[in-house]
């Protein structure tokens, strides 16, 4: 489906990757006249065109878990379609005029940031990079990262397993991602993720259901005095329920 859209429309799709291109462009030389916001409701345009290329349907649910104010959401992460799949998710659920998008802070590795368009579109929600080879910038990283997040009142996205799992099971999580909700006082949302894993074969002629499932919250007074270690485990095992009972 997606070679047959490209034949036909390669010349709108190129050219929103311009405009991509163009508005972090401004956004760089004036931050202060792009405030989060819209930035985020462009973004979020942008990523609807590309489902729509792709075939991809998201599908939200336990939206309603989401806690307003800071908070640190831990997805597994199975493609490079799943930050793009939470930037979609984490828009507003209702057409009330009062309610606004939640906004994401990803954390992504250094590497991201070599690559032009991804760079210039994680640019746009204030994305920081971490050097996993590097331990002190990565400890300095992780620090601004859980400031940003509770003084902007954004909702933080750390994948704990670091890289993608390329088969159906749960890799490690790391403990990094759950300090930073200890520091910052930020309550953790686990996030399931399904069927992101091939989804972006441009040979794949059906329409792709993927779910975001949002599961309850764990506040920070139930796990402030847990071992990293021991909270990284409730959260795998928490997000491995979910999945065995889909």
């Amino acid at each position: 489906m997606f070679i047959i859209k490209m034949f036909f429309f390669w010349w709108y799709f190129l050219w929103h990757l311009w405009r991509i291109n163009v508005f972090a462009k401004k956004y760089r030389k004036d931050p202060e006249g792009y405030y989060p916001q819209y930035r985020n409701s462009w973004l979020i345009n942008k990523v609807k065109l590309f489902l729509w290329f792709y075939s991809i349907k998201v599908k939200v649910e336990g939206y309603e878990n989401i806690p307003k104010g800071p908070v640190l959401l831990t997805p597994n992460h199975k493609s490079y379609l799943d930050p793009i799949v939470l930037i979609y998710a984490l828009k507003k659920q209702s057409k009330e005029e009062t309610e606004r998008n939640r906004i994401g802070t990803f954390l992504a590795k250094i590497e991201l940031s070599k690559k032009k368009i991804m760079r210039n579109l994680l640019s746009l929600i204030d994305t920081f990079y971490i050097n996993r080879e590097n331990i002190r910038q990565s400890v300095k990283v992780l620090n601004e990262f859980g400031l940003f997040v509770k003084q902007n009142s954004t909702c933080g996205v750390i994948f704990p397993e670091g890289h993608r799992i390329e088969d159906e099971s749960l890799g490690e999580f790391k403990n990094g991602a759950f300090k930073v909700a200890v520091s910052n006082y930020l309550p953790i949302v686990p996030v399931v993720i399904w069927d992101t894993r091939k989804a972006l074969s441009a040979c794949r002629m059906k329409k792709r259901v993927i779910t975001v499932k949002f599961l309850p919250a764990m506040k920070p007074n139930n796990f402030l005095t847990m071992d990293s270690h021991v909270i990284a485990n409730r959260v795998k095992t928490n997000i491995e329920g979910a999945l065995k009972n889909e």
